[in-house]
């Protein structure tokens, strides 16, 4: 009885251990996700980015700097003289560059794409990590679960345990059974052991998206529960289309890339440059304009019609081939996208469909094979490998209706991340309890 008694210890001592940390206040999955918003370290840096690409939109389509100087010239080399030649003065000198009109727009015009292309990214990143904290609490969600059950079945080898042992005690049952429950008993134990160990990692993978110090106990969440689609799977791939970010990223980008190929373009326009200069001599003998000063304008261009083949040509054919790579780029995300979509909306049909499998016909059918198999044995109508055949299968078939379940709430969190959007409506009345 020794080895009996040590079970029943580790038994107490795991379940004490294997409980499931809990709060005055049960956190969800919608505050738990506004937290990570609030603390993403990621999402705080693209709003930076986001508002240097905005201060960045009017300096792009700004005209250059202007220039102004100042020389001394026509100084005689026998001394720094001024009224020794006519020639000589000190000029004064301001000149503006020009680019033509349709450079400046272009280039603008692509800074603000960027910047819209960075806040669609913005969006999308919230969107995926939305998804990552409700994934993250589905996989809580299931592991406490999976905790009660394992306790559940924990207690029916105990009570397993004591039945053979009775029977055994009065010459109706085999020792070969009674050893058949211990393992069955410490399977249960090592069982718990290994959920408690999971679930202390999901907790530490969690508070790593909330920001939390890893150790940080999580409290117990609310019992999944089974969501429903609110929209057919064609809907989702025609909002998918329009209300993806990241989506609606490559096709700005894929603008973005024709306004630079059309500034590659207009390179061939001339930049202009103006100037004037205001030059001031002093009166020297023999000068016809008795010292009076002098202005002066200039007006210049750029010829770039010179370097054509090497320079504009080429930086034309490469704005081209960048913006056909973005274009393939946004046809391929897209397709990805709708399979992806079509894929998840199957796969969360087929969870439905096997949910209503299980709890319409095969867990009721199990429990009853299992309560009629505990009758049996106690009157010795049957073995012992039958009652435990029995729970097993009920068991099996509890975590795999909790399995469906979570799985199910993390495709459906899948799908809101790649349609862009909400995809479900109220959820349903069916939750995960102890006993499946």
């Amino acid at each position: 009885m020794t080895i009996v008694k040590t079970f029943i210890v580790l038994a107490l001592a795991v379940g004490a251990a294997g409980s499931i940390p809990s709060s005055a206040s049960t956190p969800t999955a919608e505050a738990l996700a506004a937290e990570a918003l609030e603390k993403s370290a990621e999402l705080a840096a693209l709003e930076k980015r986001i508002v240097a690409a905005g201060a960045s939109v009017a300096p792009a389509g700004a005209l250059p700097d202007p220039m102004a100087s100042i020389a001394v010239s026509n100084v005689p080399v026998e001394g720094i003289e001024l009224n020794r030649t006519p020639m000589s003065g000190i000029s004064l000198a301001v000149s503006q560059a020009v680019p033509a009109g349709a450079k400046r727009r272009l280039r603008r015009r692509a800074t603000e794409q960027e910047a819209e292309a960075l806040k669609a990214r913005y969006e999308d990143r919230r969107n995926d990590l939305v998804r990552r904290v409700k994934r993250a609490c589905t996989e809580v969600q299931y592991l406490d679960g999976a905790l009660v059950i394992a306790r559940e079945n924990k207690r029916l080898a105990e009570d397993f345990l004591a039945t053979a042992e009775a029977r055994y005690a009065t010459g109706k049952g085999l020792q070969q059974d009674v050893f058949r429950a211990q393992v069955r008993l410490s399977r249960m134990i090592d069982m718990l052991v290994s959920l408690r160990q999971r679930r202390a990692g999901a907790a530490t993978r969690l508070n790593k998206l909330l920001y939390r110090p890893p150790a940080e106990p999580v409290p117990g969440l609310p019992p999944v529960s089974l969501s429903k689609l609110s929209v057919t799977g064609a809907s989702l791939g025609a909002r998918a289309d329009t209300e993806n970010p990241a989506l609606y990223e490559r096709r700005v980008r894929v603008e973005q890339a024709s306004t630079r190929e059309r500034l590659a373009a207009a390179g061939i326009r001339p930049d202009l440059k103006v100037g004037v200069s205001y030059r001031i001599r002093q009166s020297v003998p023999m000068d016809p304009a008795r010292g009076e000063d002098f202005w002066s304008a200039s007006v210049g261009m750029s010829l770039p019609w010179l370097y054509r083949v090497d320079k504009v040509d080429q930086e034309v054919e490469a704005g081209a081939a960048r913006r056909a790579a973005a274009e393939l780029d946004l046809e391929a995300m897209r397709n990805q996208l709708m399979a992806r979509i079509e894929e998840l909306v199957i796969e969360t049909r087929r969870e439905v469909e096997q949910l209503a499998l299980l709890e319409t016909g095969l867990l009721p059918q199990a429990e009853g094979a299992l309560a009629s198999s505990r009758a049996a044995y106690a009157t010795g109508q049957v073995e012992f490998l039958a009652l435990l055949d029995n729970q097993t299968n009920l068991h099996n078939l509890q975590l795999q209706r909790l399995r469906l379940m979570a799985d199910h709430e993390a495709d459906l969190a899948e799908l809101e991340y790649t349609v862009g959007g909400p995809v479900v409506s109220e959820a349903s009345e069916s939750e995960v309890s102890g006993n499946g």
